[in-house]
Parts: C-alpha cells; sequence; structure tokens
C-alpha cells in the first residue's frame, strides 16, 4: 500500500473519530480542544496524503 494512501486513509480515520465524539457530545473544554486536533491532523494527512499522490501523478 502506497504512503499516500495510507495518509488518505488516516486522514478519513480522524476525521470520523471527530464525528463520532461530536455526535456524543459534550461542552468541556478538553474535548473541544480534542475536536480540532483531530480536525487538524486528519485534514494535514489527507492533504499531506493528495500532495503525494499528485505529485505522483505528474511525473
Amino acid at each position: 500500500m502506497s504512503v499516500e494512501k495510507v495518509l488518505m486513509g488516516a486522514g478519513t480515520a480522524l476525521f470520523a473519530v471527530m464525528a463520532v465524539l461530536m455526535k456524543v457530545g459534550t461542552t468541556s473544554l478538553g474535548l473541544f480542544v480534542t475536536y480540532g486536533v483531530l480536525a487538524m491532523a486528519g485534514a494535514g494527512a489527507a492533504a499531506a496524503g493528495k500532495k503525494m499522490r499528485d505529485q505522483s501523478r505528474s511525473r
């Protein structure tokens, strides 16, 4: 399995975890920060995977 697919899959998984946590819902500041961290990590991993995929296609 290629690195870009792993990164994009990890990004999708982090978004799924964040969505489940938000569905449970809480007003705790700690979990609010956790949501933000998960969102940023998911977006970063997915973006890195997409960038690597695009670079490998353009070669």
